[in-house]
């Protein structure tokens, strides 16, 4: 990749994750990257091309690409409790790795139409139902509960891991270490999907 180019994700990354895309500048964007404008739209023709270079290959390889990895994991565990720990760890250090895009993503998701018609797109391919293979799993253990379905369980890992990450971010010392608030995690979410 080139350098300006390289130069312009970076500078995009950090200025988008921290005031947000409509916060941020291509101006400032290129005075934190030491180029010129011209450079910036010299590979990305808008600021919403930027924006899409950081977030699509985080999305892609959070859902589409990463996925068989993600599930020949799962497919390793035997209990419902160890598909949990399996995911709640996985998923965790997936975020903890891609930080910066994945605040990006989550805040552009609230505000727009755009970010959230390509995350619906990646995650309800035509070949692949993400969630419906993910609730398999749980249900092939036999201690999933039966009122539970794809958007419960979702609901249930995606809320816990997603108050973890911003109590880390803005209340660190509510904190126990990583190992043991992640088995917590896992615990209370085991708790309320086990029959």
């Amino acid at each position: 990749m080139p350098k300006g180019k390289k130069s312009a994700l970076i500078a995009a990354m950090r200025l988008f994750s921290e005031s947000g895309f409509d916060g941020t500048s291509t101006t400032q964007v290129a005075e934190e990257a030491g180029i010129s404008q011209a450079t910036i739209f010299k590979y990305f023709h808008t600021k919403q091309d930027l924006l899409m270079a950081i977030v699509q290959p985080v999305l892609e390889n959070f859902f589409p690409t990463y996925r068989d990895e993600f599930f020949r994991g799962i497919a390793k565990q035997q209990t419902l409790t160890e598909i949990v720990h399996f995911i709640v760890t996985d998923r965790y250090h997936f975020i903890k790795a891609n930080e910066q895009a994945v605040r990006i993503i989550v805040m552009e998701m609230m505000t727009s139409a755009e970010m959230r018609m390509v995350f619906t797109k990646v995650v309800t391919s035509d070949d692949f139902n993400f969630l419906q293979e993910l609730v398999q799993f749980f249900y092939r253990t036999g201690e999933l509960r039966e009122d539970v379905d794809a958007a419960g369980l979702i609901r249930v890992i995606a809320g816990q891991m997603i108050v973890y990450i911003i109590q880390g971010n803005y209340v660190p010392e509510l904190l126990h270490g990583e190992q043991e608030d992640l088995q917590t995690i896992t615990n209370q979410i085991v708790r309320t999907l086990k029959k």
